[in-house]
């Protein structure tokens, strides 16, 4: 079965682990390579005594060199034997007590003639058995032998000895050590890794407890982690990962909300319009049954037929309005959008509504800035524009003036009438109503297509009558 461990005592486990590790390693390093080491540290200083001395035993008396000779051995713990050329010993000091050699050297004596000032005595032994007392132990030894002439001429053989017998018993100790090296090494590495792995998870488990909160999509939580190493960049990529998530949820909302709302609007305005055809449509099958029946006035079926065409001329122009407005459920496409002067658009919606105009006496002025451009869905556009200016010229008194102008890069239209009452202009952008004549299909699509183009507008009383304001 596999364990599932956290990440604290994972963390504690696994540095403790490698802590102790490394100092066992190390441990068995220093004792495996120390020896070697020390080995070879004493026989670079031994050769570099011997060359330090042999310069000054050359070509010198016996009595100087007896003399340097116990100079040297004063200063240095070496072993010390001085051979002539028939292997007699001249001169010989050991590592403090009397030494007994297991084999003795014998030089050839013919080898040192003709022979090199420096040479390796290969027959000195590495091992001797030391006695002391009643004790007999053998040490190891590291010894270099040189060749030199003295002052009378002969060939001396110097033979210098360092027994390596202490980092034998250092290894020794060392081994006897490891074991309350190891327990002591172990408790501090325990110790160690306990601050290490609360150092390092803390902000680890900081992050996860936040995240769990998260989880709740509570609001103002944050990862609180300030390092500037990668866990703070973690924990700042969260922080931001979440505000994002928050306000994308936030806008998943509003658009459902939205959408509910446009939903509800759709199914009001069918509601609406099936009420607003079914009047119509009632009136036209009443009359036709009338003529059918030939009952009382609908003998008279020319007057009534009349009348049955101009209900459907009335229903004709509702369901076209009604097709304009289900056209609008989708907002105009970039390329849609061209620059246009304002003013040039506003002199060919109005020209349209002239006859109007003049059919019902009212007089249409145009003060446009010749200089704003507007970057705007013409056809729409001029829709919107084309019901509000028609809006304006029907409900104007007679006589009236309706004012096209542009103030401050706004445009304005406002007609001389009577102003409406809070509660009409509250319900005028509603759809099929009408405050006076007509099925109030107008302004309910003006205010879709603004919408839509996201253009801005203002619809309020003044004075004298009306006003539109837009952008």
């Amino acid at each position: 079965m596999k364990i599932k461990l956290k990440i604290f005592p994972k963390t504690f486990i696994s540095s403790l682990l490698l802590i102790v590790g490394v100092v066992v390693i190390a441990f068995f390093l220093i004792g495996i390579l120390t020896p070697q080491f020390y080995r070879a540290y004493k026989e670079e200083m031994l050769n570099a005594d011997l060359d330090t001395l042999i310069p000054l035993l050359e070509n010198t008396g016996r009595a100087e060199l007896t003399w340097q000779l116990e100079q040297f051995a004063a200063m240095h713990e070496y072993g010390i034997i001085l051979r002539d050329e028939e292997g007699n010993t001249l001169f010989s000091r050991t590592f403090g007590m009397s030494v007994s050699m297991i084999q003795p050297p014998s030089p050839n004596s013919g080898n040192f003639a003709g022979s090199s000032a420096t040479a390796r005595d290969e027959s000195f032994a590495e091992d001797e058995r030391i006695t002391s007392g009643d004790m007999t132990f053998i040490t190891e030894l590291i010894a270099e032998s040189r060749l030199f002439r003295d002052g009378t001429g002969h060939t001396l053989v110097l033979n210098l000895s360092l027994s390596i017998q202490p980092i034998d018993e250092a290894n020794t100790v060392l081994y006897r050590v490891f074991p309350y090296a190891l327990l002591i090494s172990i408790v501090l590495s325990a110790a160690v890794s306990f601050i290490y792995a609360k150092t390092i998870t803390a902000p680890v488990k900081a992050i996860s407890k936040t995240a769990l909160k998260m989880k709740t999509l509570e609001k103002d939580v944050k990862c609180k982690v300030k390092s500037s190493d990668e866990i703070g960049e973690l924990a700042g990529n969260i922080n931001e990962l979440y505000s994002r998530l928050l306000f994308a949820i936030n806008d998943l909302q509003n658009e459902i909300q939205n959408t509910a709302a446009a939903d509800k609007e759709k199914i009001d305005f069918m509601l609406t319009v099936s009420h607003e055809l079914k009047t119509p449509l009632t009136a036209v099958k009443g009359m036709i049954e009338g003529m059918a029946y030939n009952v009382g006035v609908y003998k008279d079926r020319d007057e009534y037929l009349n009348r049955c065409g101009e209900k459907i001329d009335e229903l004709t122009a509702l369901l076209n309005e009604i097709l304009n407005a289900s056209r609008l459920e989708m907002s105009p496409l970039p390329e849609d959008y061209k620059n246009t002067k304002i003013s040039k658009l506003i002199k060919d919606t109005a020209a349209t509504h002239d006859m109007i105009a003049l059919s019902e006496q009212v007089t249409i002025k145009i003060d446009a800035d010749e200089n704003i451009i507007k970057s705007v869905p013409v056809l729409l556009f001029s829709k919107a524009l084309s019901n509000i200016i028609s809006n304006a010229v029907k409900y104007s008194d007679k006589g009236g003036t309706v004012k096209i102008y542009t103030d401050n890069e706004q445009l304005i239209i406002e007609n001389n009438c009577t102003p409406l009452t809070p509660e009409e202009l509250s319900r005028v952008f509603e759809p099929l109503y009408s405050a006076g004549e007509g099925h109030g299909l107008g302004l309910y699509l003006t205010e879709r297509i603004l919408k839509v183009c996201g253009l801005e507008y203002k619809f309020t009383p003044f004075e004298k009558g009306m006003k539109f304001i837009l952008f």
